[in-house]
Parts: structure tokens; C-alpha cells; sequence
């Protein structure tokens, strides 16, 4: 169904970023929305604003105990670790009730939280927006992963491997339906400015996004798809 104005609609995907904020223009649909009485949005457009969020951990080695085994940093961050706050006005994390102090607050970047703790649990992200954009805050869920994931019949990782951070991200596009003209205007003649870094490191961990390597496995990929049914057709031609 066609999206109503106002409406911010998360799109996943596991392509990488190849815009940044970005207005597209689109043809107006035959039937026209309902006008919305309290802003002056603009029509047939989407505003589009890149986001990665994940989690990053840290095994404490010698310093790990029955409870506190990993350091861990949960995050919301530009793909570029560009400064998001012109768009969003706090990010509120919800962490395992076992912590004290489970719901925190983050009103200006970096928006992080760090702790130590040893088991995994989905994080809720809540993202809340500047209040000239009048629209609804999203829910996100960041699942924490403290350990590698080896492939199946992969042997044991070794200790050093262990001391490697533990990364899980994920990057998905906000897209503004028919913004808001002001809200608009204002975003897209904003100078991206860098965030402040991280007192966590997690900015030298993560640096700037880069899809490179999962470009080239997809396009492997579909080439042998490519080439095996081919070979099927071929053979399918063959039998007929």
C-alpha cells in the first residue's frame, strides 16, 4: 500500500550505503493522500537518512570474571560517523532489567552506552527526532553478541583470536515520506560535520562503513547462481 505523509519507514537492507541523505523525487500517485491540517509536507518526495546500530565487545581476558567476562558498547551512529544530531533529538537504549539503570538517555552524540556483563540479550534502540520533523520515534533491536560465530566445522578459535572485538552492525535507511518543507530545507542545506569521538574508542574500531568485500561475495554469488541455471536450462532444453 502506498506510504501516507508523514509515515518513516525503516528500510533494511544489505547493500551498502550508496547515498547519503538524499531527497528523491517521485511521480505523484493518481490517487491523492489526505493533506495533513498541522504541517506543509512535501509532496511526492522521501527524504532518506543512512544509520548503522550494533553492538561491539571486548573479551577482558585476565580481568574477566563469573560476571563480568566482556566488555561490550551498544550504538547508533552515521555510516560515516558523520553528527546525526540535526535530525535526532535523543536516543534512548533499553538494556537487560538485571542492570541498574536499564533505560539510558542519550540527548546529543555519541549516542552509546557502555557496560561489562557476560551474557547476550537484544538491546531496544528508541530514536527520537528533532521536533520540526514532526514525526513518530522508531524501535530498533540490537542483539549483543559477545562471542565469534565460527563457521560450521571450523576448528576452535584460537586465544588471540579471542582479544579480537566482537562486531555486529547493521545499516538500514530511514526514509521521511513527504517530509515536512521546512524540515526538509533544513537537512538537506546542513553541512555533515564530523561526531565527537568516541570516549569508548569505538570510532577507531568501527571507522567509516565500507560494504567493498560484501559487494564482491554478492556479486560472486550471483554469478554462480548465473552460471548454474544456465547449466539447469540447458539441460531442461535438452530433455525437451
Amino acid at each position: 500500500p502506498p506510504l501516507s505523509p508523514g509515515r518513516t519507514l525503516r528500510r533494511a537492507t544489505g547493500d551498502p550505503p550508496s547515498r547519503t541523505m538524499a531527497e528523491t523525487e517521485k511521480k505523484e500517485s493518481a490517487a491523492s493522500e489526505p493533506a495533513d491540517d498541522n504541517m506543509k509536507r512535501k509532496r511526492g518526495c522521501e527524504l532518506v537518512v543512512p544509520i548503522c546500530y550494533g553492538t561491539c565487545s571486548y573479551w577482558l581476558g585476565k580481568k574477566a570474571d563469573e560476571y563480568h567476562s566482556h566488555k561490550w558498547t551498544v550504538y547508533l551512529r552515521e555510516p560515516t560517523n558523520g553528527d546525526l544530531s540535526h535530525v535526532i533529538s535523543k536516543v534512548v537504549f533499553n538494556l537487560h532489567p538485571s542492570f541498574k539503570e536499564p533505560v539510558r538517555t542519550l540527548e546529543k552524540p555519541p549516542y552509546e552506552v557502555t557496560e561489562t556483563g557476560w551474557g547476550e540479550f537484544e538491546i531496544g534502540i528508541t530514536v527520537h527526532f528533532s521536533s520540526d520533523c514532526g514525526e513518530k520515534s522508531i524501535y530498533l533491536l540490537a542483539p549483543l553478541k559477545l562471542h565469534h560465530e565460527a563457521e560450521p566445522g571450523a576448528p576452535k578459535p584460537e586465544k588471540k583470536d579471542l582479544k579480537r572485538p566482537v562486531v555486529k552492525e547493521k545499516y538500514e535507511e530511514l526514509v521521511f515520506h513527504e517530509p515536512d518543507e521546512d524540515f526538509l530545507k533544513r537537512v538537506k542545506s546542513h553541512k555533515m560535520k564530523p561526531a565527537p569521538v568516541s570516549p569508548s574508542g569505538l570510532t577507531a574500531v568501527l571507522g567509516k562503513r565500507d560494504d567493498r568485500d560484501e559487494l564482491l561475495k554478492i556479486a560472486t554469488a550471483r554469478k554462480v547462481v548465473a552460471e548454474r541455471t544456465a547449466v539447469l536450462k540447458a539441460q531442461i532444453d535438452a530433455l525437451t
